[in-house]
């Protein structure tokens, strides 16, 4: 089975929270239907690799993105 993989843009210019580019990244990705309800999102570890930020930044978003189901 493909998995599709959200590849998170983090602008530090932006004066948005790191974790909310992250929330809106994986929600716009939702709408576009690039992700489907029930996708996995990339690992902590994945993202980290990948934008260079705090794992617990990323954890915090993948809370929030729970948190609003």
């Amino acid at each position: 089975m493909l998995r599709n993989v959200v590849e998170y843009r983090i602008d530090r210019r932006s004066g948005v929270a790191t974790y909310l580019q992250i929330v809106q990244q994986t929600q716009q990705a939702l709408r576009l239907g690039l992700l489907e309800p029930g996708d996995k999102l990339p690992t902590a570890r994945e993202v980290v690799e990948a934008t260079a930020i705090n794992p617990n930044t990323v954890l915090k978003a993948y809370r929030e993105l729970e948190r609003e189901g």
